[in-house]
Order: C-alpha cells, then structure tokens, then sequence
C-alpha cells in the first residue's frame, strides 16, 4: 500500500511541475497527448482522388491514343494481346476454325514509375488552411507527372528512322503554283502541299484511313495555320461565344494538333534518324513533329499513390513531408513502331 501512495504521490509531483512549468493542466494535456496528423487516411483517400481528377482534366493530343488503362490488372502490369497483323479469314471452310490464333502470344507489360517531387511544409500547423494548401500542391504534381509522361508518349510514338510503315519527310516550304520556298528562321516552312504530300505517303504505306493525328511544335503549327485560308478560315468557323482557343484543325484526313509544352523531338540529318530524348536542338538536329494512328498505339495509367511523412515521423527535417507518384505506359501496339511518321523542318 505504501509503494502504491508512493507512486502515486509522484505522478501528483510531476503533473504539479508541469502546471508550474505552463500555467493550467489544458497546457499539460496539450504536452501529453501527440497532435493527430494534417492529413488523415481518409484526407489521404481524397486528395488521391483529387490528383485523378486533376489529371484526367488536362485535355491533350494524348487522348486521341488508344487508352488501355482499363487492361491494367493489378494497377502495374497491362496486360493485351501481342500486336501483329490482321486475322486471317477463311472463305467456304469445311473444318472447325481454332478459337484463338495459333501465333498469338498474350503478353504482359510493366508500366513506368513516375514520382513527383516532394513537398516540405514547415510550421504546417501555423497554416489556417493545410487542407487547401496540399491541395494546391497536389494539383501542381498531377500538371507535372502529366507533362513528363506526355513528352515521353511523344518520344514513343514518333518513328526512329524510315523504314517499312514508317515515314520520315522533310518540309519544303513551297505551296503550288509557286517554285519558291518560304523560310522563317533558317527553315523552310510547313504547307498544305507538306500536307497533302504526307497524306499520299501514309496512303501508301496503307495506314488507316481513320485517326490520323499529325502533333506539330507551336511554330511549325502557327506556320501552316496562318499561311493558308483553309486552315484559318476553320479558326474563323469556331463558336462565337467570345473565346478563341486554337489547338486543332483538320486537313486531309489528318486532326492536326499544336502542342501546348515543347516536346523535344529533334532529327538528325547527318544520322538520319530521330535524335536522342532530350538532345538540344541546334545545328544538324532540327526540330520536328509527328503521325501516330489512333488504334496503332495505346496509353495505359495505373495506380496513384500518396507517399507522406508526419512531422514527428520526419527524420529528415522539420517538416511535413508528402508526394505522389502515378505508373504509366504509352507506346506502340506493333512491333517496329509501324504505321507512324515524322515530319522534320528542312534547312532552307
């Protein structure tokens, strides 16, 4: 009974010099009781959805890929049948036909990781509103993973080199009945001849007559669109609600879109090939644009994912600590990266 008081006669000593050391006993509750976290499991559930949202918000070329995102079985791996050539069909068959395609091979792709920076919010509970401020930061990471994976889908889909199903062509800066080449910056210029000579090469590649889409820089796109009434005259055309916002027109089979973020993609015409991502363009590397074919290629997202340490967790600083990260694919449905072109602006 005595070591019992005697304990107890302690935790009064200690709680006494606690109310001495802060004022009031609310002061010490405050000391022994940790504060709860800024963002919940379920604050963490919502701004996850919100980063999905904030992501599928951003309208771009990109949509116009097949998506395959619903083939994604476990938020990682797509999962499609291998890409080849038309089935064969059969006329006038006296025997059973084979339920699937003898060569056909179901084939499993992993996507890529990619990982926003991560945010440190000091004094986190200072700030009135933490809610609105990680949400502000939660939409600028969906605008950054979004941006990387669309110059990565572009790399992608743009052929290597010319070769069987692959086009590579330069401009000519020339529009018929003229012989003279117009050049803006050292460069000749893209026309609708371009266009139409483009047209006649996919034609006879035999591509797909449907879901064309010809992704052109902001020069090169401002070139072709200024240059001739057809193409202006669609600009003219759009809904007169007060606001004009040019991104496509159509031409020739082609939806031909200007990129809104510089993509990158250069040419080499000493190795007459596609450069290296992310090689400067300058000198014998020139800037381009490309074709890709709808149901020719695919994009495929994934699983997102909020990664966070508390402050009290955060052996690395003072701070809260929070990011996200997004798995994606974007590539070609067949091997070879068939039924694509480049279209790269020619020396004048």
């Amino acid at each position: 009974m005595k070591q019992l008081f005697k304990i107890f006669a302690c935790l009064v000593f200690l709680v006494a010099c606690v109310v001495a050391m802060f004022g009031e006993p609310a002061g010490a509750a405050g000391m022994l009781i940790a504060a709860p976290p800024v963002v919940l499991d379920t604050q963490q559930i919502v701004f996850l959805r919100s980063l999905k949202e904030e992501y599928q918000a951003i309208d771009t070329w990109l949509s116009e890929a097949e998506d395959l995102s619903s083939f994604v079985v476990d938020g990682q791996t797509l999962v499609f049948p291998e890409g080849g050539e038309d089935p064969a069909v059969y006329k006038n068959r006296t025997t059973d036909i084979d339920s699937v395609e003898p060569n056909e091979d179901t084939h499993k792709v992993s996507l890529d990781v990619y990982d926003s920076q991560n945010y440190k919010l000091r004094n986190i509970y200072l700030h009135a509103l933490p809610f609105d401020k990680i949400q502000f930061y939660t939409r600028k990471s969906a605008n950054s993973i979004i941006k990387q994976e669309i110059a990565d889908a572009a790399y992608a889909f743009s052929p290597l080199k010319a070769q069987r199903k692959c086009i590579v062509m330069g401009t000519t800066g020339i529009t018929a009945p003229s012989t003279t080449a117009v050049a803006r910056d050292g460069f000749k210029v893209l026309t609708l001849d371009d266009i139409v000579a483009l047209a006649r090469a996919c034609d006879k590649e035999e591509f797909p007559q449907d879901g064309r889409n010809l992704v052109l820089p902001s020069d090169m796109w401002w070139d072709l669109v200024n240059n001739n009434k057809v193409l202006s005259g669609q600009l003219e055309r759009v809904p007169l609600n007060g606001v004009i916002k040019p991104l496509i027109v159509e031409y020739y089979g082609f939806k031909i879109h200007k990129s809104l973020q510089n993509l990158g993609i250069g040419y080499d015409l000493v190795a007459k090939e596609k450069a290296a991502q992310g090689t400067i363009i300058t000198d014998d590397v020139v800037p381009c644009g490309f074709v890709f074919v709808k149901e020719m290629v695919f994009h495929a997202g994934g699983l997102f994912e909020m990664f966070r340490k508390v402050k009290n967790q955060n052996t690395s600083g003072r701070a809260e600590e929070f990011g996200f990260q997004h798995r994606f694919k974007a590539d070609h449905q067949m091997k070879d990266q068939r039924y694509s072109a480049l279209l790269y602006m020619s020396k004048a």
